[in-house]
């Protein structure tokens, strides 16, 4: 993956799923507080940690929730869109006791 994902897109991604970051961090595997710091920061990432965790995210979210992004150049600004119809994940029921 070339482009990275920015937090702007990060946000933008939520409120599309109509996600928190408790939401988001519990279906990608990635902490919350990461979630957290990652939006908190409009610095163009350098740590190699960080890349790692924003491509493994944008991996979640392009596979898991058919998420589709677009970066921003100098024609064209970011955003995300849903590259099928969004359908809210149902959870599983609880068996009966």
């Amino acid at each position: 993956m070339a482009e990275i994902l920015t937090p702007t897109l990060i946000r933008a991604v939520r409120a599309l799923l109509h996600m928190d970051q408790a939401g988001l961090a519990e279906s990608s595997g990635i902490s919350r507080k990461t979630i957290s710091l990652i939006e908190a920061n409009e610095n163009p990432p350098e740590d190699p940690r960080r890349i790692k965790v924003l491509n493994d995210l944008q991996l979640h979210l392009e596979q898991e929730w058919g998420v589709e992004f677009t970066f921003g150049t100098k024609r064209v600004g970011e955003g995300v869109r849903l590259k099928r119809p969004y359908e809210p994940k149902q959870s599983k029921p609880k068996p009966e006791s």
